[in-house]
């Protein structure tokens, strides 16, 4: 709002406020929280956007909406524009042919793993389940965090640890060109050591990777077989930890609970920053506005209640979401037609049944205090009454076996944490070994869920 009258100020903080009531969380998040104001005076406001394909949609969707918003607050209003911001024009272009400076011997890109100039934060969609990941990436984009070790981005598979990491290399290129910046998949950087070892010139591969100002490996947990790389790595990380050079690394798991890598790396990155992307099936609002904007993007005229639909039954990752899209589209384009629920759910038959067998863990909760008539409050409490540990241990475990949640999400589904949850499930494993009714009564309980 740089430049904007105090009274502008104000109306504009009031218009955002109303704008997000009327369009919600989801609508808001993905398309009109990224508009900022400027104030040309007697000729009207602009308002801009980082990116032409966001400013087409805010103008073509929410436009008068704005714009009515404005004349009621201010009726001599003579023009309101929507603009892209001359800041982003061309960013990703320039930053994708970017060679890095001098001091990494002329080392161009091509040593780098290719960004995907879409990857950057205003395609980000942000949520409850990946919230601080995001925070942190933008703040350490933004130079308000600086960690004192590597940032280390950590979960499943399709959920956006690759998005930010290259959002956050987009960025930092774009704002800190006088740093250079090394983005590497797991893979690559192995190529890349085990080339240098063929041709035994391991020592300038070591001055090359360690000379640039910010280092990201992504998906560290596919060098588990790479013991010799898993060293190399090591070395790297401690050489750039010592130069107080920024290093941003991703893997499926916790630094601890990271299998295959080698325990000095996962100490290593244990002593930096962690930050977790929950699984999806915590966050609805994510899902939904995520299907909301690929929709757009693809022209896809999909109702608001078939978006719903995929919303809330497809729970496993971003890339099944995107694929359903995909699927949709593909069918709309070359049949044409309503796209009803109905017709949907038959296109997505696939999909759609096998997340809608997977039951939740309030299923599986309410059940086990079913049978064994436990109150629901008391899954949550802290007693450890047998009578009430021995069915939040079974639910727990039944939990592990059926769902896709990781032990700490399970954990927060009953107020604990992941080694509580751990402890619950191998307690009923070992159980079941040498009781036989409890194996036969978990297993009908497994059997009811799943029916």
């Amino acid at each position: 709002m740089a430049g904007a009258k105090p009274d502008r100020q104000v109306e504009w903080l009031r218009i955002r406020g109303q704008l997000q009531a009327e369009y919600g969380d989801g609508i808001f998040k993905s398309w009109l929280k990224p508009m900022t104001l400027v104030d040309k005076g007697a000729q009207g406001i602009a308002i801009q956007l980082p990116t032409s394909f966001i400013r087409d949609r805010v103008q073509g969707s929410y436009g008068e909406r704005i714009r009515a918003l404005w004349i009621e607050a201010d009726p001599a209003l003579s023009e309101v524009s929507f603009e892209v911001s001359p800041v982003m024009q061309g960013a990703p272009a320039q930053q994708a042919q970017r060679k890095a400076p001098a001091s990494n011997g002329g080392l161009v890109d091509e040593f780098a793993t290719p960004f995907q100039a879409f990857l950057t934060f205003d395609n980000f969609i942000p949520g409850e389940s990946n919230a601080l990941a995001h925070g942190l990436c933008l703040g350490v984009a933004e130079g308000n965090v600086k960690p004192s070790g590597p940032l280390y981005l950590f979960g499943g598979v399709g959920l956006g640890k690759t998005h930010l990491m290259q959002a956050l290399a987009l960025r930092l290129r774009r704002d800190r060109p006088d740093r250079s910046v090394l983005y590497l998949s797991s893979d690559d950087f192995r190529q890349h050591y085990i080339n240098a070892v063929n041709a035994k010139d391991v020592a300038e591969f070591r001055r090359r990777i360690r000379s640039f100002d910010v280092l990201m490996i992504d998906d560290v947990h596919l060098l588990s077989r790479s013991s010799g790389t898993q060293d190399e790595l090591l070395h790297t990380i401690n050489a750039l930890g010592s130069r107080n050079r920024l290093m941003v690394i991703s893997g499926n798991d916790s630094p601890v609970g990271l299998e295959g890598i080698a325990e000095r790396i996962r100490s290593r990155l244990s002593t930096g920053v962690s930050a977790q992307i929950l699984s999806l099936e915590t966050d609805y609002p994510l899902r939904l506005a995520f299907l909301e904007r690929k929709a757009f993007e693809t022209t896809l005229p999909a109702p608001q209640e078939v978006l719903v639909l995929m919303a809330e039954r497809i729970t496993a990752s971003m890339r099944v979401l995107q694929g359903a899209i995909n699927r949709l589209e593909w069918h709309f384009r070359h049949f044409g037609g309503e796209l009803s629920v109905d017709r949907a759910e038959k296109v997505l038959e696939d999909l759609l049944p096998a997340n809608d067998r997977t039951p939740t863990v309030e299923a599986i909760k309410g059940l086990v205090c079913d049978r064994y008539n436990v109150r629901p409050a008391e899954m949550d409490s802290p007693r450890r009454a047998r009578s009430v540990a021995r069915p939040r241990q079974v639910a727990m475990y039944l939990a592990k076996q059926l769902t896709s949640l990781s032990l700490p999400d399970i954990g927060r589904k009953f107020g604990r944490d992941h080694s509580t949850v751990l402890h619950g499930v191998r307690k009923i494993e070992g159980l079941m070994k040498d009781d036989k009714a409890l194996a036969e009564e978990v297993e009908a309980l497994r059997r009811q869920l799943e029916s």
